[in-house]
């Protein structure tokens, strides 16, 4: 099975520095969520995991549906920051694309091989999560997007060829990292020489 490089789980949170228990608490939902998924997780079970009073749970999340929607900000907010990272790293934009591509879409299929329960976190039914999931997306493209441009590619849908890639990419042998990104580098290396052929024809 793959080894995932998974979404960062919340650290430790030493009270004797801060009362705040809502780390433990989302960390100890993630985990929950990811090994029994959401409809199979209760309140009860994350004030357990957490090591945390029920009523004490309540106070900083007042229902399961609260609890997701906090999980769901974390992941969009902490893969994004990852995504945004790589993009401006001081690398050429083959290196930079691999790795933005990666963090989106491998990291997410590597998770999803070792927990079947992912897809209830990214297939979100809950309204406000919806917004954050579509909200996250719009800024993913965004990225690649001035990636792109900053490497005068401005050709319309683009951005779509470079996911479609990393998908086929994953579909197409062991989506380990070091595999998986040595097929991508090879999509990827193409569509840029490719795409930069059509640029000096127009």
């Amino acid at each position: 099975m793959a080894r995932a490089r998974p979404f960062p789980s919340a650290p430790d949170v030493d009270e004797s520095v801060s009362n705040d228990k809502r780390p433990r608490i989302l960390g100890a939902a993630l985990t929950l969520f990811l090994r029994y998924g959401v409809k199979r997780t209760s309140v009860d079970d994350v004030a357990r995991e957490s090591g945390i009073a029920k009523g004490t749970v309540y106070l900083y999340f007042d229902s399961k549906d609260a609890l997701f929607t906090a999980i769901a900000e974390r992941i969009c907010t902490e893969t994004l920051a990852k995504a945004r990272k790589a993009v401006s790293e001081e690398a050429p934009l083959a290196e930079r694309l691999v790795s933005f591509l990666d963090i989106y879409i491998g990291d997410m299929h590597r998770l999803i091989a070792q927990s079947p329960h992912v897809a209830e976190l990214t297939e979100a039914k809950q309204e406000h999560a919806k917004t954050i999931f579509a909200t996250y997306a719009a800024q993913i493209k965004e990225l690649l997007n001035a990636a792109l441009r900053e490497g005068g590619i401005a050709r319309k849908g683009a951005d779509d060829m470079f996911l479609a890639a990393a998908l086929g990419a994953v579909r197409t042998g062991d989506i380990a990292e070091k595999p998986y990104r040595g097929r991508l580098t090879a999509l990827v290396e193409t569509l840029l020489l490719g795409l930069a052929r059509d640029a000096r024809r127009r």
